[in-house]
């Protein structure tokens, strides 16, 4: 439902002018109930942040992408990367339900839970609100020469600590607390590389939540683009009820009196009264705006409100379709995929791999050997005793370099090894090997190698 009387407002995003240059949007602070909601949930969302790759579960963090020894923590959970089938269902899960709930709750994951919404609204926006006022006649407009200087210096001064601390977070959940705190306390010649990298972040983080704030949600990210095919006319979303709200004016007969406060607090400076637009994040300011308003004009409120186009028409608010259960139906098929993946995962991964280069060797006159790298991870809680055996030949040594007899939870080890064969048992140039891993003698898993005889 399109109310502009300019239907050329939707070629263009509302923060940029008609010459294309930036308009800055400068809303003012929500106040009300959706808004104190919002900002409990967005405080509990920042504790997750910092506070997932402190917090351990049987000595793992609760999440960690430790992407240099290649296993990544997810709520306690080891995943290797050799696991990459998981690895691939578990996005494929993640993907599916973001499309699913899309289709349901249009974007609430961005004006709720999106670590840009939650650092702009929460925090840079309300630096900028304690230096330069609540923009409703904000103080700072008032400010002259060096007063003004000083309110400038202030807010952006904070602004680069704020982004500093977030990108030690953002680290943190790639490096483990352990890991950063070294980081910070070594000297910068002995982790340059290091220091460097997080001064790019510190940078961009700066600039994102300085400069170009909304921009990130209008023009990068590819979220907001999607909502032209995954919304439906069921969709629940922030939505005004041009039924009950026109026409607009206080003689005009409908509850809408044209205030403008929507447009005030819009944190991406849209009017939704234009209907559903890309830039809309669903953060509900509007809503505590008009109800405000609606409340000093003696009218029932939720005039702005969580509602589906449908609901607004029909009055019956339903989000069942053959969509959201086609959605639903994959992805109820997916976990179940993913939850018999995981539970069938071999608790210990071995890699046995010709050494670069070689080929046979003659120990004497009648043993031949080969080397080889031995690669073994332990992906059980436990620690695991384990024994190398050749499963269907007889007679040969394993010598390895690296005791791997024990294997700690949730570690890799490596080790070289050299398979011993009587030079009889060898019937051709290249013959293929079976080698179990047993724990207390009930095998494992097996893994296959070829071994090369000499030439005859």
């Amino acid at each position: 439902m399109e109310t502009n009387n300019n239907p050329s407002f939707r070629d263009k995003p509302v923060n940029l002018d008609e010459s294309g240059n930036r308009k800055w949007i400068r809303a003012q602070q929500p106040k009300g109930k959706w808004y104190n909601r919002r900002t409990i949930f967005a405080w509990f969302c920042v504790a997750f942040l910092v506070l997932a790759p402190i917090i351990k579960i049987h000595g793992n963090p609760l999440m960690l992408f430790d992407i240099a020894n290649r296993k990544f923590s997810l709520f306690g959970n080891i995943v290797w990367a050799q696991d990459t089938f998981i690895l691939a269902l578990i996005m494929l899960v993640t993907v599916v339900f973001i499309v699913l709930f899309t289709v349901v709750f249009g974007r609430l994951f961005c004006g709720w839970a999106c670590p840009q919404t939650i650092f702009l609204e929460m925090i840079f926006r309300r630096i900028e609100f304690l230096f330069e006022g609540n923009h409703r006649g904000s103080s700072s407009k008032q400010k002259e020469g060096f007063a003004r200087t000083l309110t400038v210096i202030g807010k952006h001064a904070s602004f680069v600590v704020v982004a500093i601390l977030i990108t030690n977070v953002f680290v943190m959940w790639f490096t483990g607390p352990e890991k950063l705190l070294q980081i910070i306390t070594s000297p910068i010649s002995e982790n340059q590389l290091g220091f460097l990298f997080m001064f790019a972040i510190s940078v961009f983080y700066y600039i994102v939540y300085a400069f170009l704030r909304e921009q990130i949600c209008t023009f990068f990210c590819p979220y907001g683009r999607l909502q032209g095919v995954l919304l439906d006319s069921k969709s629940i979303s922030v939505i005004y009820d041009y039924k009950r709200g026109e026409p607009r004016g206080i003689k005009d007969g409908g509850d809408c009196i044209n205030c403008g406060q929507c447009i005030a607090v819009c944190p991406t400076g849209i009017d939704i009264r234009n209907g559903t637009q890309l830039e809309c994040i669903n953060c509900t300011a509007c809503i505590d705006e008009c109800n405000t308003v609606m409340k000093k004009v003696k009218k029932p409120g939720n005039l702005i409100r969580f509602d589906s186009f449908h609901g607004i028409e029909k009055g019956i608010r339903s989000i069942a379709n053959a969509r959201t259960y086609a959605y639903s139906a994959v992805l109820f098929i997916l976990i179940i995929v993913l939850g018999v993946t995981v539970s069938n995962r071999s608790s210990v991964d071995v890699s046995i791999e010709r050494m670069p280069g070689t080929m046979c060797q003659m120990i004497d006159s009648v043993t031949v050997s080969n080397i080889y790298n031995v690669k073994i991870i332990n992906k059980a809680s436990s620690a695991k005793h384990i024994t190398f055996k050749l499963v269907d030949i007889q007679g040969g040594v394993l010598q390895f370099t690296n005791d791997l007899s024990t294997l700690e939870s949730n570690k890799a080890a490596e080790s070289v090894l050299m398979i011993q064969l009587p030079k009889k048992m060898i019937k051709t140039r290249s013959t293929d090997l079976k080698i179990g891993v047993y724990e207390n003698n009930e095998l494992v898993t097996v893994n296959t190698i070829n071994f090369i005889g000499p030439q005859n």
